[in-house]
């Protein structure tokens, strides 16, 4: 899995075994397809399972009760608990979405509606930079992971971050399965998406923009300052939209960018009522972050 940063560990390339009978699993890698190396053992099963309904789009930042999650694990239970301790990183799982991303969850109520059916409800969606996953939504059958310690990070160098290799999984006395090609680390490397964009008309026919920055980590501190910046540079790419054209793409190297007068009828013949923006975080090793977009009245 392809994971956000969501701890303080290093690698978010990650992945999960369940089997059974369970046995000691090794996953084990190679760039062809011989001379594979061992990369982690797992010990335990991961909690696995598939979503048995579709879960929709929902809301960040709240505690969303408009729909459950419902899925079949297979292997172990689910608990709830209080909204506290979900606050503080309890109960976590990660939902693969329809457009690939891993949508990591919170969730406070946990009850089993038949034998390893279970449904969760209290969710908190989106977490760690995945409102974009939220945004696609999961179809009935979407892989679902419970994010305890038996997911394990797979060991990636920084030299090795969206590299394509091939895992095997191997239990005692039985036959190895795989390869899987799988690229990871792209993810926790990926800028996250800025929040609470606005737009204001200036005295003079300008469009203010502006929004407020996320982070991948430190970011959810309740200390005086800003957060942390995941980037060396702090740049912003904002593309001006007709529809899904981009009518004019511009950069900025603060949480503010002004469209000119100028500009607007340049690109649209004349003052708009609505203006329809796009803006991400520019990165180092992943190039653009992940987009917020809104469509904001003048």
């Amino acid at each position: 899995m392809d994971l956000p940063q969501y701890d303080g560990a290093a690698s978010f390339a990650r992945a999960a075994v369940f089997a059974r009978p369970w046995r000691p699993a090794m996953l084990s890698s190679s760039a062809t397809t011989d001379g594979y190396r061992l990369r982690q053992r797992f010990d335990r099963p991961a909690k696995t399972g598939m979503l048995t309904a579709a879960l929709a789009p929902g809301v960040a930042g709240r505690f969303d009760w408009s729909q459950a999650l419902l899925v079949n694990l297979d292997f172990g239970g689910l608990s709830s608990a209080s909204r506290i301790a979900v606050l503080n990183g309890q109960n976590r799982l990660a939902v693969q979405a329809a457009n690939g991303v891993w949508e990591v969850i919170g969730f406070l109520e946990a009850e089993e509606v038949a034998a390893g059916q279970w449904r969760l409800s209290g969710l908190l969606r989106g977490l760690h930079g995945t409102g974009d996953a939220m945004a696609a939504g999961s179809g009935t059958g979407a892989v679902a992971v419970v994010l305890d310690e038996a997911v394990k990070s797979i060991g990636l160098g920084a030299d090795e971050t969206g590299r394509l290799l091939n895992f095997i999984v191997e239990a005692a006395g039985e036959t190895a399965v795989g390869p899987f090609a799988f690229s990871g680390g792209i993810r926790a490397a990926t800028p996250v998406a800025p929040v609470h964009l606005t737009a204001e008309r200036l005295t003079g026919g300008d469009i203010r923009l502006s929004w407020i920055r996320c982070a991948r980590r430190d970011a959810d501190h309740w200390l005086d300052g800003d957060i942390a910046l995941d980037e060396a540079e702090e740049r912003y790419r904002i593309d001006i939209l007709d529809g899904e054209t981009v009518k004019r793409a511009s950069e900025s190297p603060t949480t503010s960018f002004i469209y000119t007068a100028a500009d607007e009828t340049t690109d649209f013949g004349g003052p708009l009522s609505t203006i329809s923006i796009r803006v991400r975080q520019l990165g180092a090793k992943v190039g653009l972050g992940v987009p917020a977009r809104a469509v904001l009245a003048l």
